[in-house]
């Protein structure tokens, strides 16, 4: 398999990294956006609204307080052995009831929901961060390689122009003699590593048959 490039066009690959540097600009708009919009919505889960439920408790408890306050006060007045009916004053005392439950019931709703909101925010977070790394570091890894690339790319093509064939032979014939120069160095290296390898066996065998070899008895020298 070759390790070389396939490039046809150069246009191509600018284009391509033109469109990486575009998507990471549009990709961080989007999560600053989302990052806003989360904040705004945490806000008003944890100051906003509870705040709000707070003053409109206290304005239904107001609103009730006056209501017994017009009802007893229309109860009171006779004219004669007339009393009013103050079914408008009845009606607005079970109003001010009915709204006061319900401001009361949102305090809790507000407090779920902020619960719920937050571990979603969690998960968007989580799920984020990978994104985030993917924009911060590899996107900016990628671009600088492929800024490489073009570069080399040119300059090579430059070359090629300046030279023209001849300077396409010159390159290939250095390329060639680079590689003829390592499988060389290679080889030499190679037949170092056997020559020591036969040298080493060679000493082994010579000492294993001296060592063989039967001791030669000395002659008696009285003989």
């Amino acid at each position: 398999m070759s390790d070389s490039a396939n490039i046809s066009s150069l246009d191509a690959v600018k284009q391509f990294a033109s469109a990486v540097l575009r998507f990471q600009s549009e990709a961080r708009v989007c999560l600053a956006a989302f990052e806003t919009q989360l904040n705004r919505i945490m806000f008003w889960l944890e100051r906003e609204r509870p705040e709000f439920w707070k003053r409109e408790i206290e304005n239904c408890m107001r609103e009730a307080s006056d209501a017994r306050v017009r009802l007893h006060q229309c109860r009171m007045r006779r004219i004669g052995d007339f009393r009013p009916s103050c079914i408008e004053e009845v009606k607005d005392v079970e109003k001010s009831k009915r709204d006061l439950h319900f401001a009361q019931k949102q305090i809790p709703t507000v407090k779920r929901w902020r619960i719920e909101a937050l571990h979603e925010a969690n998960e968007f977070h989580g799920r984020s961060a990978q994104l985030v790394q993917i924009l911060e570091r590899e996107i900016p890894r990628l671009l600088r390689l492929l800024n490489k690339s073009i570069e080399r790319i040119e300059t090579y093509a430059e070359t090629r122009n300046a030279g023209g064939r001849q300077g396409g032979s010159r390159l290939s014939q250095l390329a060639a003699k680079m590689s003829s120069e390592l499988s060389e160095a290679v080889s030499e290296s190679d037949n170092t590593e056997t020559t020591t390898s036969d040298s080493t066996e060679a000493t082994t065998s010579d000492v294993d048959s001296v060592t063989s070899q039967p001791d030669q008895e000395t002659p008696d020298e009285t003989q």
